[in-house]
């Protein structure tokens, strides 16, 4: 028997997935606003994107718990620091131009994805490490 492949230790599939669903609200974000979409539907999509970065957060934060991940507290950091840059994109987005609004939107996501290359990437490493299933010993 080997080892598990990193796919099937940690599931990175599953994190890629979260990952893409927030990248994908960026974008439909970047698009409502260039298509001059209503208030309410912008700020519905920044709901969703709010929901579902908590919720990914949440998940990534209670791995790092369950194995002891060293660098929890500065990933979390992170997580908070980038949940209340989502938080507060509301409210930057009810005043300026709609370039300045896709400009706003642009460096938020692009901050994401700095963390998803970095630090998220470091803690899939990890995870995978922790959770790669022993070689058979009789193999």
């Amino acid at each position: 028997m080997t080892a598990k492949s990193p796919a099937q230790n940690y599931n990175d599939a599953s994190m890629e997935r979260e990952h893409s669903g927030q990248l994908m609200l960026f974008n439909d974000l970047k698009a409502a606003i260039r298509g001059g979409a209503p208030e309410s539907l912008v700020y519905g999509i920044i709901e969703q994107l709010v929901e579902h970065t908590n919720l990914h957060f949440l998940s990534e934060q209670l791995a790092m718990k369950l194995h002891a991940y060293e660098a929890f507290e500065s990933h979390l950091i992170e997580h908070q620091r980038l949940l209340a840059e989502v938080k507060n994109l509301k409210s930057a987005l009810s005043a300026g131009t709609p370039s300045e609004k896709q400009g706003l939107i642009e460096a938020l996501r692009g901050w994401m994805i700095a963390h998803i290359e970095t630090t998220d990437r470091a803690l899939a490493e990890y995870l995978n490490t922790r959770t790669a299933a022993p070689l058979n010993p009789s193999t």
